[in-house]
């Protein structure tokens, strides 16, 4: 009986493990705008609203660093280029290329869990804007949901 009980908790911890591993395993699909897009929607709804705050400023983060390095080269930058730097990125390859001290990551995810517990209410759904405080980065591609202060 004790074998059994203890094989039965091994299993549990081993499901719990992989239960929740789930977002870990994801990956940026960005080989074309429709995929980008569907890929972002799936992360939303697999990350926790913190992380999903975080990662959606990380993608706004990463698309404002090569507007400044195009900018600085003097050329445009891409939706092509930006799809390519992040096709095949997990949640945690994404933040790191935005932050890779962490530091504004950790910041960024301690007050999307702020906002969320600050959302709570009788009747509310807890919830972050996955909007950036800097309304110029576009995230979603042309006519993308997810667009920024440019008018797009």
């Amino acid at each position: 009986m004790l074998k059994l009980k203890v094989a039965a908790a091994v299993l549990a911890i081993a499901f719990a493990g992989t239960a929740s591993a789930g977002w870990r395993a994801m990956r940026v699909q960005a080989a074309d705008l429709a995929s980008f897009e569907e890929s972002v929607a799936a992360f939303e709804g697999e990350l926790s609203t913190a992380r999903h705050y975080v990662f959606m400023l990380a993608l706004q983060d990463i698309w404002a660093r090569g507007l400044e390095r195009a900018s600085a080269e003097q050329r445009e930058y891409t939706e092509a280029e930006y799809f390519r730097q992040l096709d095949g990125l997990t949640y945690d390859d994404v933040v790191t290329l935005a932050d890779p001290s962490g530091e504004i990551t950790r910041d960024r995810y301690r007050a999307g869990v702020a906002k969320t517990i600050a959302n709570r209410g009788p009747g509310v759904t807890p919830g972050v804007s996955p909007q950036a405080s800097n309304n110029v980065t576009p995230v979603g591609g042309p006519g993308g949901q997810y667009r920024g202060g440019r008018g797009y």
